[in-house]
């Protein structure tokens, strides 16, 4: 099992994954060197060189075309590449074989795609696990290689590597996400994978047993069975990864479709782009996509980039730009959408002259602020009405009658301070909802509201003079929200009769 994982969010891995990983390389290093070594003690047998000249070309194709067997967020695949370990076993002594297969993969893993850390694991750990099944194999195998038995000794070697490739992956994987090992053992598909493997390992039995008893033209044509593995395996996976981003875009459209705010909205994103993308991770963030990345602008204001990890092979690659594209479409159209929506809802509870909340929303505060307070905490209710306002819109105009509204919602919202709600109701009317905390605060505010409106405005049109009457009250058990509004009221209406520039206090 090969692991195409990719580096954690964050900007550096984890150390004990990079220790790790830096490990098992040393160790198929060391498997090389003693390989070599063995291949020289032994009478450095000239057939090395003559079976490089058909392992490294071939090895080089087929490490780039594995067998997929999931689309897990680790990446696990079929190495299709040992099958010419397990031709050469067939067809050369251990030393020569094993010689001949590490100078063939290490080259071939090099020179792959995928992040160095990716390479550095992946040829290690094939050293390692390619000298045990040579182990297995050459304690098992037969005087005669053409022989049932080899083919038996083949399998138990394939099975030895792809056991000893499966948990070294599988360790390696879950110290780099800091995950428990045994949850990586239980991909899905690692049965089906093994079975797979051992496939490939009888594969690669056929096209030694014909190089010993058929002419080598004879031999070469099994390599057509396995380029039609390697074809069949290319197209099934570019239809499966296409089925199941197909998937992954429409459940993301239908639950992007359904949300109702921006952070929602990301969040949804995030989670069907994890499952959409090859390697299982993608994240919404503020900052581009850099090497070993691929990603699209959202083309959102903050700017957002739509990022995942590059996946090991070109195809699945443009796979997953073409995938992000379309997702990233999909959330720019939807995040439109929300803040639209957003923004005609706030227009909805504001009044567009003065930017106060609306009668609406002021409604919708003091139901709120009544039932919170249902415990006994009193709340205040101050009804602002303008005098002389009308004097100052016949004389000077309705600009500047707009103008005193918009100055007299500033001065209200100064002397209401931040613990009040203010709201034009409409015309020259205002509210405000006050928490009632203190014995005399809410007299204290309804008197500022009153000497903030009446110091003189210097409008655009010339200076004008107005007052305020101001109707409070203050909350009683079993009260709702109309009682207060009214009792305010009321009380404003006390205050105007009694010739303005006043506040009373309703009962």
């Amino acid at each position: 099992m090969e692991t195409a994982s990719t580096p954690p969010r964050g900007p550096r891995r984890p150390s004990a994954s990079v220790l790790l990983d830096s490990g098992i390389f040393v160790l198929g290093l060391g498997v090389l060197v003693g390989a070599l070594h063995a291949w020289w003690a032994a009478g450095a047998d000239p057939r090395l060189a003559a079976a490089l000249a058909v392992t490294l070309p071939l090895g080089w194709v087929l490490t780039r075309f594995p067998l997929m067997v999931t689309g897990g967020a680790s990446g696990i695949h079929v190495p299709f590449a040992p099958v010419v370990l397990f031709y050469l076993l067939v067809v050369l002594p251990p030393p020569v074989a094993l010689a001949a297969w590490a100078l063939t993969a290490v080259p071939a893993y090099f020179v792959d795609r995928r992040p160095w850390q990716s390479r550095v694991f992946n040829a290690g750990s094939s050293m390692v696990s390619s000298l045990l099944a040579v182990l297995v194999v050459g304690a098992l195998a037969p005087a005669r290689p053409v022989d049932p038995r080899m083919l038996l000794a083949v399998l138990a070697g394939a099975t030895t590597y792809f056991a000893t490739d499966t948990v070294l992956s599988a360790v390696s994987i879950a110290v780099e996400r800091r995950r428990a090992v045994l949850a990586e053992l239980a991909e899905p598909g690692a049965l089906v994978g093994g079975g797979l493997f051992l496939l490939v390992a009888a594969l690669g039995f056929l096209a030694g047993a014909v190089r010993h008893d058929m002419p080598g033209w004879v031999a070469a044509l099994t390599l057509l069975p396995s380029m039609a593995v390697v074809v069949a395996a290319w197209a099934w996976r570019r239809a499966h990864e296409s089925r199941r981003q197909q998937r992954a875009l429409f459940e993301a459209a239908v639950r992007i479709h359904a949300v109702t705010s921006v952070e929602e909205l990301l969040r949804a994103v995030e989670a069907h782009g994890t499952a959409l993308v090859s390697g299982g991770r993608l994240e919404v963030r503020s900052r581009p996509p850099v090497e070993h990345e691929v990603g699209c602008e959202l083309g959102d204001d903050p700017r957002r980039w739509l990022v995942a990890a590059r996946p090991t092979s070109r195809y699945a690659e443009q796979f997953d730009e073409v995938a992000l594209a379309s997702l990233g479409s999909l959330a720019a159209a939807a995040l439109l959408r929300v803040r639209l929506a957003a923004e005609t809802e706030r227009l909805a509870l504001v009044d567009p002259l003065t930017g106060l909340a609306n009668r609406r929303a002021f409604t919708t505060r003091l139901e709120e602020t009544v039932e919170d307070g249902t415990d006994g905490a009193a709340v205040a209710v101050l009804f602002v009405d303008l005098d002389g306002f009308k004097a100052v819109n016949d004389t000077l105009g309705h600009a500047a009658g707009d103008e005193l509204l918009t100055e007299s919602a500033r001065r209200l919202l100064d002397a209401a301070g931040p613990d009040g709600f203010v709201a034009r109701l409409g015309g020259d009317e205002f509210a405000v909802v006050l928490p009632d905390l203190f014995p005399g605060a809410v007299d204290d505010t309804a008197e500022a509201v009153v000497t903030a409106l009446r110091a003189p405005f210097l409008l655009s049109a010339g200076p004008a003079t107005i007052s305020a009457s101001v109707g409070v009250t203050a909350s009683e058990p079993g009260d709702d929200a109309d009682t207060l509004l009214s009792r305010a009221d009321a009380a404003m209406y006390v205050a105007k009769r009694a010739g303005g520039g006043r506040s009373v206090l309703g009962v």
